[in-house]
């Protein structure tokens, strides 16, 4: 398995790099493509079709590469990941979500998976801002089993939040999903999913809501709830949201995060990345600043431990984690490269999708989610 990474500022510079990194011979036949969405992507997508390469693709919310010729951490820009996988041992389906549920989704990639291998491994990339998170999982693992091996995020658009993009060689979806799947005799596909966020005030209880969108906090209109308890002003939503989500309290010490990604003025509702239940027991949460470098630092030694053999690093990190720590982000996502000392590629997303420490697979927002793939 040959991986080569690059990182450009230009669809120009970005067919400058590909030619450049297979003038040798090289002949990739996977590509994974996080890009800004102040680049032209049907420009991109159009030179890899041309090319014959399966692509993998989002367009995000930030985006990062560290290699051994430097580090990068872009807004703007565009990275990408170029791999010669065995023929066979991989596949690649975009779904249009378009009059489906997110579940319905999950259930149609799902299907798909299960059907190209019987143990399938999946990455999957989906809109940042018209899928339901957690309901595109729960779709997947419907058909395909709670203990499916599979990482992620939602797409991003650079904090616009009007309009997130994933796609492949062939075309581009505002509303859908994109899969990679990997076969798992093949590879080995392992991951961690971590946050560090910590919650704040009283728990509080969703007396309405349905699906992602909550209606009422403690029979209040959820917008008023918000924004008193915050003290946040209108103008700062739906932008500020995802800086403080819900923490939804299951069994402890389980819990998943929920980041606010859109608002419905006129029913005083917030549109949650994800499924916020009805009855769920919550509180707010905030990051408690750079503690969490350490807290990720730490399950990032701890899953290096059990899986210190890579060819490959992806990491899906909340923008959240962006917003929180400025700069000092690159101290996490640097513990991570240095650690296996191959390349990582990876974007700021609107969510993530990983395995959390009972090792099933779930949503979550706020997490620095970090998978590893080795030819066997």
């Amino acid at each position: 398995m040959q991986v080569k990474t690059f990182s450009t500022n230009t669809v120009r510079g970005f067919r400058q790099n590909w030619d450049q990194d297979t003038a040798d011979g090289f002949r990739p036949n996977v590509a994974i493509v996080f890009s800004s969405v102040e680049l032209d992507l049907t420009e991109v997508i159009a030179f890899l079709g041309q090319k014959g390469v399966r692509v993998f693709g989002s367009s995000s919310c930030g985006e990062f590469l560290y290699n051994s010729e430097g580090k990068v951490i872009s807004e703007g820009g565009l990275v990408c990941c170029m791999m010669d996988l065995i023929p066979g041992s991989f596949d690649l389906g975009l779904f249009n979500g378009i009059g489906a549920t997110s579940f319905e989704l999950g259930k149609r990639a799902g299907n798909w998976a299960i059907k190209v291998f019987k143990d399938p491994a999946i990455l999957v990339v989906a809109s940042g801002l018209t899928i339901d998170g957690e309901q595109l999982v729960r779709g997947i693992q419907d058909v395909a089993g709670q203990d499916i091996t599979m990482f992620g995020g939602l797409s991003g658009d650079d904090a616009h939040f009007k309009e997130t993009i994933v796609f492949s060689e062939a075309s581009a979806e505002s509303n859908g999903a994109v899969l990679l799947v990997l076969d798992k005799s093949v590879y080995d596909v392992n991951g961690i999913a971590t946050s560090g966020w910590v919650s704040i005030g009283a728990d509080k209880i969703i007396t309405s809501s349905e699906g992602n969108i909550v209606y009422t906090i403690d029979h209040e209109p959820a917008l008023d709830v918000y924004k008193q308890y915050l003290d946040v002003r209108d103008e700062d939503l739906p932008q500020i949201g995802i800086e403080y989500p819900l923490l939804i309290r299951k069994k402890d010490p389980d819990f998943v995060l929920r980041a606010v990604l859109n608002v419905d003025r006129e029913k005083k509702a917030l549109i949650f990345a994800g499924t916020v239940p009805e009855g769920a027991v919550v509180t707010f949460s905030s990051s408690p600043g750079f503690e969490i470098i350490e807290h990720t630092k730490k399950k990032v030694n701890e899953f290096y431990e059990f899986s210190s053999r890579s060819d490959l690093l992806i990491l899906f990190s909340c923008m959240a984690r962006h917003s929180a720590l400025g700069p000092a982000i690159s101290e996490e996502i640097d513990e991570a490269w240095t650690k296996w000392n191959k390349p990582l590629i990876g974007f700021f997303t609107y969510g993530e999708i990983g395995n959390n420490y009972k090792n099933s697979c779930d949503f979550y927002n706020q997490t620095f989610t970090l998978v590893s793939i080795k030819q066997k």
